[in-house]
């Protein structure tokens, strides 16, 4: 999780200190908090017998005979493995991590508060329904039972930093669900103040030519979806009449890959799907295996996010999802218009008040500070948050909006069929996603779930505020977002690529990737009419890039104009002329691809970007590679700095040159140390191992590990600068509908939390060698697979 990572690595001077001053005692330290996994336990929150059995991957199978003894054992056991990741997070929802951290992190304290998680929360816990709000308060308790059973035994991180975490509460598990929301969406913010400062530095039309252009993008998710004309017209006039509701003065509320193939295509004459998402590495993981079963009623295994209850992707009996990120543009910005006085902005020719909220943030009992948050009705003001001082921008943000995430998965966990499914859908709005769909009875599908704006135009830059011109009407319908149930091909597939072509009427991103991990997808689907789970491992860990394969060829007939290569230069265009696309570790020409491909976009568009090039523009480099390999050469391809006219040949033979002196200037003369593995490495790092010693004595850190892939290809590892791994997979799973006990799964870390356990990185290894583990289901496959198992039972 982005902001999690950034500010967690703070605290490693604090660490170093409490460690060399020998505070604690660092064997024991290393095992604190770990959880017995046999025998027996009485808990006096608890009405029945609760079985709790674990497999090689210390992964919890609860066996439960009622919904409150469930998701209570549920909270107790992720509270066991986790509960340190839970608690950060709780405090980066509530904007209290300097009070966490004993350091000055206001700014970003203050920006959390300015996303109201906790008001967001409030309203949906009045509106939920009572069963769900008694498995929500089941969890807490559970979290709390452990907290209170632990006494001073808590994991290491609460023992270094001397705190104690507070009761966990039914507010802090929705919480979790808007700080989701805003990890998924916050991109979308800054990509709109890159736009902003594109085009102010360009002007709106050069500035047009770096932001994707949905139209340009063949590669859709829905391909043949098409929205009935009458449907479409029974939206907009339900969407004009909150028009007239407005005038009335009545309030209104304004990275992954998945496929799945039918059984006509399926070994196993059923359905087999695959999800993979795409979220930051870390340790601990994202995400939490767990197996729920309360027999005769539910039945359902997959993961979960710490701290909240419900599986998030998985598969019950009956059904199997999975998800990828919609990138749904739900952020706009507006830029207001303030009087003299800065009191008041203009809207619809009246000047309104701000909205001024004060928030005192603590980092110790002797030091505070008091923060003022200023509202529009768009939202807060954030432009000076994030170093903007020309203007005054609002943020308008669905994640503000009434929606009930915690019943959508509540719901999908139960869900028996593709209605069901879709009647859970209907509640995502906050959090937007393309769900894919298998069942046991031999259907497929995909379907769109989230809140999509109806607004004028697009949010790709920001909207003028004085008028009510570029407000948002309100959502998509549920009705009209994209779907297809068993498509002819008997195939569906989606990542993070285009949603829909033209024809739909409503704006849904214009952030989306770029196709390649699709592209690769689709033709790997396509080489044979029939597939089985062999071909599902193989898809899903595929390193073959789509990317390299437009892009090679451009960059070989740039080479021609190298005027005098040297014997660098013919080694590295012969590696490139005979490689066949794959991203393996092993390969030197992974590597040219890379630095020579960031060399052209750099040749190509830093002259006139000047101070705004790097990594602030995200996708542009690749979107505008991308386009002039569709398009050709255009005005950006000559050098403004220069006084000749560059071609297109000869910027490529620069960036070709350029690209091999840096290689040769960071890892000696072209060899073995060009490898793309020895270059591109991934460390799961834990926020306090940045402090050596103690990652050293409590091998926080899991091994580094040379890795091939890239982000733009189906198994993704992607990188920054420094080539370091910190974004791809954090889970694989291939559901196999035919025996749900022949599924696969595996997350790059592993069960627990804490370091001194057997299962903290415990599947690190399998999952860097593209190996599975086996995921038991029924009651036979569970025994079988059975290492430890507690009985808990009622009582003190």
């Amino acid at each position: 999780m982005k902001i999690l990572k950034i500010t967690l690595v703070t605290i490693a001077v604090l660490l170093a200190v409490v460690l060399l001053a020998g505070v604690i005692a660092v064997p024991a330290l290393r095992k604190s908090g770990l959880p017995e996994l046999n025998g027996e336990k009485s808990l006096s929150a608890l009405t029945a017998e609760v079985k709790v059995i674990r497999d090689e991957r210390g992964v919890p199978h609860i066996y439960a005979s009622n919904e409150h003894d469930l998701y209570f054992m549920t909270g107790y056991i992720t509270a066991q493995e986790r509960l340190w990741q839970m608690d950060m997070v709780r405090h980066a929802t509530q904007g209290r991590l300097s009070e966490l951290f004993k350091r000055d992190m206001f700014e970003t304290d203050i920006f959390l508060r300015a996303l109201g998680m906790q008001e967001k929360s409030r309203m949906v816990l009045e509106k939920e329904d009572p069963e769900i709000l008694a498995t929500l308060q089941a969890y807490a308790d559970g979290v709390n039972a452990w907290i209170t059973g632990c006494g001073k035994k808590l994991p290491p991180e609460f023992r270094v930093l001397g705190y104690e975490p507070e009761p966990w509460t039914m507010v802090d598990i929705t919480n979790i669900i808007g700080f989701i929301g805003w990890d998924l969406a916050s991109s979308n913010l800054s990509n709109e103040i890159s736009n902003y400062k594109l085009g102010m530095k360009l002007g709106a039309e050069k500035a047009a030519e770096l932001i994707a252009d949905w139209n340009l993008v063949d590669e859709v998710v829905f391909p043949d979806f098409r929205l009935d004309d009458k449907l479409t017209d029974k939206a907009l006039k339900a969407v004009s009449s909150m028009e007239k509701l407005e005038e009335l003065g009545i309030v209104t509320l304004s990275g992954s890959n998945n496929w799945a193939v039918s059984g006509s295509r399926s070994e196993t004459g059923k359905p087999i799907l695959s999800n993979d998402m795409h979220l930051g590495f870390n340790v601990p993981g994202f995400w939490l295996q767990v197996h729920q079963v309360i027999p005769g009623k539910l039945n359902v295994t997959g993961v979960l996010f710490p701290g909240e209850p419900f599986i998030i992707a998985g598969h019950n009996d009956r059904i199997a999802w999975g998800m990828t990120n919609l990138g749904v543009d739900d952020i706009d910005l507006f830029v207001e218009t303030v009087d003299s006085t800065g009191n008041n902005y203009l809207y619809n020719g009246e000047w309104l008040p701000f909205r001024d909220v004060e928030h005192t943030l603590k980092m110790t009992d002797d030091s505070s500070q008091t923060r003022v948050l200023r509202y529009t009705h768009h939202g807060p003001v954030i432009s000076g948050m994030q170093n903007i001082d020309d203007v005054v921008l609002s943020m308008c943000w669905s994640g503000y909006d009434y929606s009930d995430e915690i019943k959508a998965v509540y719901l999908l966990n139960r869900a028996g069929n593709w209605d069901e499914f879709r009647t859970a859908l209907s509640h995502f709005k906050s959090i937007s996603q393309n769900f894919a769909y298998a069942d046991v009875d031999g259907n497929i599908g995909l379907n769109t779930g989230g809140g999509v704006p109806v607004r004028k135009g697009t949010g790709l830059l920001p909207r003028r505020g004085d008028t009510d011109e570029y407000e948002w009407k309100g959502y998509v319908p549920f009705e009209l977002l994209p779907s297809s149930f068993n498509p002819e091909e008997g195939f569906i597939s989606s990542a993070n690529q285009r949603t829909v072509d033209s024809s739909y009427p409503f704006f849904i991103s214009g952030e989306f990737s770029m196709p390649y991990r699709i592209m690769r997808i689709r033709e790997m689907a396509g080489e044979k009419q029939v597939l089985g789970i062999e071909d599902f491992k193989r898809m899903i860990t595929d390193n073959h890039s789509a990317y390299a394969k437009m892009l090679t060829p451009v960059i070989l007939k740039g080479a021609e104009a190298l005027s005098d290569p040297g014997e660098t230069e013919r080694k590295a265009i012969e590696e490139l002329r005979v490689w066949n696309y794959a991203m393996d570790a092993s390969l030197v020409a992974p590597t040219l691809f890379e630095f020579i491909r960031m060399e052209m976009a750099y040749q190509l568009l830093g002259d006139e970007l000047d101070e705004l090039y790097g990594a602030a523009l995200g996708r542009q480099h690749d979107f505008y590679l991308y386009r002039l390999m569709k398009e050709g050469p255009d005005g950006w391809v000559d050098n403004v700095n220069t006084p000749e006219e560059e071609s297109l040949e000869t910027i490529i033979a620069r960036s070709i040159s350029a690209a091999l002196d840096t290689l040769t200037a960071r890892y000696g003369e072209y060899g073995e140390q060009w490898q793309w593995g020895r270059i591109h490495t991934i460390t799961l790092e834990h926020p306090m191992g940045g402090v050596k010693i103690l990652d050293r004595v409590l091998k926080l850190n899991s091994d580094t590990y040379g890795v091939g892939g890239s982000y733009h290809t189906v198994e993704p590892y992607a990188f920054r600068d420094n080539f370091k791994a910190h974004h791809g997979a954090s889970e694989r799973h291939i559901f196999n509908t035919a025996d749900w006990d022949e599924s696969l799964t595996v997350i790059p870390t592993g069960t627990s939390g804490i370091p001194g356990s057997p299962f903290y990185l415990s599947q690190t290894e399998t999952y860097i060698n593209n190996g599975f583990y086996s995921e038991p289901f029924s009651d036979a496959a569970v025994e079988a697979a059975k290492k430890y198992e507690m009985i808990f039972r009622p009582g003190k």
